[in-house]
């Protein structure tokens, strides 16, 4: 029987990692209603059943956390501390300092941690982080970040993208939207300058053109500005 429980736990695991946060309850509460459980099985399903409970209860906007157990979740891993990283964005991160630079320069969730770092920028926080990923340290202040969601790199190439593909492509526009965002959170503490906005949204446009249509979009593309710049 002790293969049968290794293969639930790591098959939970799976779906946790995956964001299947409602199948992977489901499991989870079925195998505890169960007659017999090993002691050691049952320990770790009811961690689980208590991680989920907290990215359930972030997801759908039940009943507040206290910022004690947002930032015991912080320290968890990747799945819970996305979702913690979701509920701090909602607080005043000045509660918390001294929690959010340990965290940081721990080498945490690396989305998790961009999240954050965006939310420090938001909020303009005067004071110093280190933020380690993946063993290279990254020092900043808050007040000195560019929100992402005003970076002139940013909006450049969404405006590009929605230029070039909202018309003819809709599908790929959002998609490419999408992918844009990731990267650009995923560059932070680091910012785009306006003048890197075109060759952004170009990686973009590349990116899910070759998934989609073998790289046709981005050739049209790439062809249409090279006639307008010689027309220019």
């Amino acid at each position: 029987m002790a293969n049968y429980y290794d293969e639930i736990l790591e098959e939970i695991q799976k779906l946790m990692q995956e964001g299947k946060t409602s199948d992977a309850m489901g499991l989870v509460k079925r195998e505890l209603d169960m007659p017999y459980i090993p002691p050691e099985t049952e320990i770790q399903l009811k961690k689980m059943r208590r991680d989920l409970q907290f990215v359930l209860t972030e997801k759908s906007g039940g009943t507040e956390i206290s910022l004690d157990t947002i930032l015991e979740y912080l320290k968890g891993k990747p799945e819970t501390q996305l979702a913690a990283a979701a509920a701090l964005s909602k607080r005043n991160l000045r509660e918390c300092l001294p929690e959010i630079q340990n965290w940081l320069a721990s080498d945490p969730f690396e989305q998790a941690a961009a999240l954050v770092v965006e939310e420090i920028a938001e909020q303009e926080i005067g004071e110093e982080f280190v933020w380690n990923r993946h063993g290279i340290q990254y020092t900043f202040f808050g007040d000195g970040l560019t929100p992402v969601s005003i970076s002139k790199g940013f909006l450049k190439a969404e405006k590009l993208l929605e230029d070039w593909l909202s018309n003819d492509r809709p599908d790929l526009f959002e998609m490419t939207k999408t992918l844009l965002i990731q990267e650009v959170y995923m560059f932070l503490p680091l910012s785009y300058d306006e003048e890197e906005g075109e060759t952004l949204a170009l990686q973009m446009i590349q990116k899910v053109s070759e998934m989609m249509d073998n790289g046709e979009t981005y050739a049209q593309i790439q062809m249409n500005i090279k006639k307008k710049k010689k027309m220019n």
